[in-house]
């Protein structure tokens, strides 16, 4: 199978759907042999995300994505986990008051995201509230 790099055909079929819900997209990832299409898809609510609601999302977006594509699709929707590692700066947003493992230099602080913003961040441990840049961010982690 083929990893597809570019999923915002994806995105654009589900995201209106996801939406409604409340739900956030983090991640998509497609694979594609001959004229098979795999799609895994991380979706993430703060509240109120049962088993029965994925399975109901899971339906929906099957249908959606089956009317559209031109494969056979295989569809896998699940959720972020308690130790997912954060991959992008719009994830600090999606997590906000989440708590983390912040690592900037060697070591790993805990802590949890006040507020995301457009260039940064704001973290709070026990001890301080500061402002991290994602440029600084070596690794994030929830916690």
């Amino acid at each position: 199978m083929v990893k597809i790099s570019d999923n915002s055909e994806i995105y654009d079929l589900i995201k209106d759907v996801t939406y409604l819900l409340g739900i956030s997209i983090i991640e998509i990832n497609t694979f594609r042999r001959r004229d098979e299409f795999k799609i895994q898809i991380v979706l993430y609510k703060s509240d109120n995300f049962s088993v029965d609601m994925l399975c109901d999302l899971h339906k929906m977006i099957l249908l959606k994505l089956e009317a559209v594509l031109k494969y056979n699709v295989s569809l896998e929707i699940s959720t972020p986990g308690i130790n997912r590692k954060i991959k992008s700066d719009r994830e600090f947003k999606i997590f906000e008051g989440k708590k983390i493992k912040l690592m900037l230099n060697n070591d790993f602080e805990e802590g949890f995201i006040l507020r995301a913003e457009r260039d940064g961040f704001i973290f709070k441990t026990e001890y301080k509230e500061v402002k991290i840049l994602y440029s600084n961010v070596k690794k994030a982690k929830l916690s």
